[in-house]
């Protein structure tokens, strides 16, 4: 299992879209609320996690990260995966959103009259 695949099997869709409206400082990210949770799942999946905030935000991302955590590796840690489970949640959120958009056009285009 991926770290991306974990995060889904850990969160369900109403605790996703909680994440991807207020981020994991609400307190909803509720197995991922402590450093020894945050930091033992970075230490599980440090290169996807870094892969991922790079792919999607760049390095110096997380250069701002380590700089805001005044170089305290068990708070870079944590903002880390926080961000890592953020950025999921928000995909996750997004790809659900695009999928009743796209099932509720089928329906629309289904119900429109036909013409002969």
């Amino acid at each position: 299992m991926n770290a991306t695949e974990k995060i889904l099997s850990v969160y369900d869709k109403e605790q996703l879209k909680e994440i991807a409206d207020h981020g994991c400082e609400s307190g909803v990210c509720s197995q991922h609320i402590y450093y020894g949770d945050t930091k033992a799942f970075f230490g599980d999946y440090e290169d996807q996690i870094l892969d991922e905030l790079v792919l999607n935000y760049g390095t110096e991302f997380l250069v701002d990260l380590f700089k805001d955590a005044d170089a305290s590796l068990d708070i870079y840690m944590n903002n880390v995966t926080w961000a890592f489970i953020e950025l999921v949640a928000f995909e996750a959120v997004e790809d659900e959103t695009v999928r009743l958009e796209q099932e509720e056009a089928k329906i629309v285009e289904y119900m429109q009259p036909m013409t002969v």
